[in-house]
């Protein structure tokens, strides 16, 4: 593995490749805003992933994350139509309660300042489940249609809290903020009244194909293939059984038809991701037989 350094001067390089191809149409100020980024970011915004030992960028504080999590979550439920008992609620209750307990146990400095909670949203026609910083997670009961049981919840339960356990949130928000700024830059840089609109629309489409799918929505993929890696060995310890996950997501695509469920529009395909699971799933195995050994001998 590279250095933490190296890698995150690494990763905010590809800013500045783009910014380069760009240079012949920017002014010296917008230059400027591609240095000073390049330079700033990665000594104020690296971090390592809990669990992984990835590398990100990173730029906002724990303690940021945190607030942010909290107001985030209080204005989305704000009208939200919300199911606070029954079966389903009793079920995601329990797999909040072993699941966030698991994550604690694995991921303790990553969950410091967590204060788990959970709510049930009646939505029977959202396959979606999320979670924001500070173990704040949601779940709809759309999402049933693809979790048949207890273990494939707590494989998308896994998943959604190793998001918070990844600062998957904070990492996004940086890197939108980057481009957003370089955004910034350009629109004051360029002379669009000196350009034809088509020259207009090549350039910025260009900027906007490299923001999105040069820098932004690979990294989105990369979070979601590791909080299927963490999430799985989370939900082992939770003592539910991993083989389940990859049901979960046979379910998830044969809803899904040709197009994937909301919750699943920018994970990695069906295929990709069981085949993944397939390789993480031995290890997966031995923390599910520990964790079932152990809460015999408990017991």
């Amino acid at each position: 593995m590279l250095p933490i350094e190296s890698s995150c001067v690494l990763r905010i390089g590809r800013l500045a490749v783009l910014g380069r191809r760009l240079t012949a149409h920017l002014s010296a100020s917008v230059v400027l805003l591609f240095m000073a980024m390049t330079m700033a970011f990665p000594l104020t915004g690296c971090t390592t992933v809990s669990g992984t030992g990835r590398t990100q960028f990173n730029f906002m504080s724990r303690e940021q994350e945190l607030s942010l999590g909290a107001g985030a979550y209080q204005e989305e439920l704000a009208d939200a139509k919300l199911v606070t008992s029954g079966p389903q609620f009793d079920m995601v209750k329990r797999v909040t309660k072993r699941v966030s307990a698991a994550a604690e146990k694995l991921h303790p400095d990553a969950t410091k300042g967590f204060t788990w909670e959970f709510r049930l949203i009646d939505a029977p026609d959202t396959i979606n489940a999320w979670a924001l910083p500070g173990g704040k997670m949601a779940v709809y009961t759309g999402l049933f249609k693809a979790a048949k049981n207890e273990d494939q919840l707590a494989a998308v339960m896994g998943h959604e809290c190793s998001h918070a356990i990844g600062r998957h949130g904070g990492e996004r928000m940086s890197q939108q903020t980057a481009a957003q700024a370089i955004m910034a830059g350009v629109g004051v840089g360029l002379s669009f009244s000196e350009m034809s609109p088509t020259a207009q629309q090549a350039t910025m489409a260009a900027f906007g194909a490299g923001s999105e799918y040069g820098v932004l929505l690979p990294f989105s993929r990369h979070q979601e293939s590791e909080a299927d890696e963490l999430g799985l060995f989370i939900a082992a310890e939770a003592g539910y059984d991993p083989r389940e996950a990859v049901e979960l997501w046979k379910n998830m695509g044969s809803i899904g038809g040709n197009k994937p469920p909301e919750w699943a529009s920018t994970h990695p395909s069906d295929e990709t991701r069981q085949a993944r699971l397939a390789e993480l799933m031995p290890r997966a195995m031995e923390i599910w037989k520990a964790s079932k050994k152990k809460s015999k001998k408990d017991s």
